[in-house]
């Protein structure tokens, strides 16, 4: 899985994020990890770094996620097409599958 390349996680934040930002980044990055339940540290701090793409409000957005379910965020940094919440061909690959099932798609699923 790649995630930002090789880059550690300071060479992350300082690609992401404005230099006066740094600090106040790192120090809100450092929040993850903590707790025993969070698991792979590095690896979700750059997952959050990525998907907060510059902006300190995602990050904060992310980080609550990663503490939540820090699979989350690795699936989302990793996979950021089929992260997307509503494209046409998900939407359409759902409605066909309830089809399938005999089930008929809600209104905002139908063609």
């Amino acid at each position: 899985m790649e995630i930002l390349g090789k880059l550690t996680l300071t060479e992350a934040i300082a690609a992401a994020f404005r230099a006066e930002a740094h600090a106040r980044v790192r120090a809100m990055i450092e929040a993850y990890g903590r707790e025993p339940h969070e698991r792979e540290r590095e690896r979700v701090q750059l997952a959050i770094v990525k998907l907060s793409e510059g902006d300190e409000a995602k990050l904060g957005y992310f980080l609550s996620v990663a503490k939540q379910d820090y699979r989350d965020v690795l699936f989302w940094a990793d996979n950021p097409t089929e992260a997307k919440l509503d494209t046409p061909e998900k939407r359409r690959r759902v409605r066909e599958s309830l089809l399938k099932l005999g089930i008929e798609p809600p209104e905002g699923l139908k063609e």
